[in-house]
């Protein structure tokens, strides 16, 4: 039997005034989605522990069985395993974006306006940058992301730093402080800042940003960094596995935890007929559809119907899959269009496949699956249920 995990980013909401205080997903028309949880069993998931704000990338450490406290520094390392950048020992690795700020140094725009053309030249005018005591390397990633990986020969570095990202529009990028007494995290600190500074200027003068001025555009006229941190040593995944995402940072995660990395195609329908195909060759497969965190953090409700009901039309052939395998369905995390940001609320998840205990749950949504037979579980929990059911768990005790 086979296995596919399906991540919908992000898709856990609260309660909206405009839909009579329900979620996108109880509006949204789900027949899939509802025949799914008819026939699984179902529950509420907390990625983390019940109030706890997590990334997207500790809440798939944990799907995946991994305990998020223990390894993780950051989420740079994983956005730079996620394009194919492999860090050193003393490397620190920083997710990036690509923003606007105003004369005033204010960041006006997290996302240069979503900028989505141009960026591989503006990383590699920003590789030319030369800092007193480290190499950089820059590296553009989807869209506005990237990644800035700090390397020095001869001095130590740490990852113990704050961000510059101040997370919100309307504040100056904050100046890097060290986050323990040490020389290594002083020194990263000033040369994270001096990055920033000197970024700027090289962003300030570039052809990409006079043309994107020039077409009514937001120009990318600066660097915010988060999220430093060292490559973890993660135990390979226990089957064969692969991954299809979108997103740097989850391909990075798969990618360090031993899978198979597959580029996703762009429809829905073609992506599910891709996971379909693999898994003819693999045990399990992970796909994270990014779309419902994007219209959460957007804000925009209507957007996270839609999105969620495309998706609902192209899972026929998964239906059909879970006759005979696993199909777990889940959000990594919640995204309420109200906070435009990650939120500590539980999220929907069901389990469908053979000999599962069904219970009487019939639509896939934050309140129904509430009364499922999974009660209230934690992201670690769902690899070892897998597991069980898979009958690849091993025996604890006599």
């Amino acid at each position: 039997m086979k296995a596919l995990l399906l991540v919908l980013d992000g898709v856990g909401d609260r309660p909206i005034k405009e839909l009579g205080y329900r979620t996108p997903l109880e509006v949204a028309n789900t027949p899939n989605l509802d025949r799914i949880a008819e026939l699984g069993i179902n529950g509420i998931l907390d990625p983390i522990s019940p109030g706890i704000r997590a990334g997207s990338d500790t809440a798939h450490l944990a799907l995946l069985g991994y305990d998020p406290y223990e390894i993780y520094t950051g989420r740079g390392p994983f956005e730079a395993a996620g394009i194919g950048l492999k860090l050193e020992r003393n490397d620190i690795a920083l997710r990036c974006n690509f923003a606007t700020i105003d004369e005033n140094g204010i960041v006006i725009d997290r996302r240069a306006g979503r900028i989505s053309e141009g960026t591989e030249k503006l990383a590699k005018a920003l590789n030319n940058i030369k800092l007193s005591k480290a190499k950089i390397i820059f590296k553009e990633s989807v869209a506005h992301r990237a990644v800035l990986i700090l390397r020095s020969k001869n001095e130590k570095l740490s990852y113990r730093v704050s961000d510059s990202d101040p997370h919100e529009v309307g504040k100056p990028i904050l100046k890097v402080k060290p986050l323990e007494n040490s020389p290594e995290a002083e020194m990263t600190a000033n040369l994270l800042n001096e990055f920033t500074e000197k970024a700027i200027e090289v962003l300030k003068e570039h052809e990409v940003n006079k043309k994107r001025e020039k077409e009514g555009k937001l120009p990318a006229n600066a660097i915010l960094m988060r999220g430093a941190g060292v490559t973890p040593n993660l135990k390979p995944f226990k089957l064969s596995s692969a991954c299809i995402a979108t997103t740097g940072i989850i391909k990075g995660i798969c990618k360090l935890a031993g899978m198979d990395i597959i580029p996703a195609k762009k429809e829905y329908k073609v992506r599910f007929k891709q996971a379909l195909e693999v898994l003819e060759k693999k045990e399990f497969l992970l796909m994270n559809i990014k779309e419902p965190d994007e219209a959460g953090h957007d804000g925009d409700f209507r957007k996270k119907i839609e999105i969620i009901e495309k998706i609902d039309e192209s899972l026929d052939e998964i239906l059909e899959f879970a006759k005979d395998n696993y199909v777990i369905i889940l959000g990594d995390h919640s995204t309420p269009v109200s906070v435009r940001d990650h939120t500590g609320d539980s999220v929907p998840v069901v389990i469908c496949g053979p000999e599962v205990r069904v219970d009487t749950v019939r639509e896939f949504n934050e309140r129904s699956c509430a009364k499922g037979g999974l009660n209230r579980i934690k992201g670690r929990d769902v690899m070892p249920i897998l597991l069980d059911l898979m009958n690849k768990s091993e025996k604890f005790g006599a």
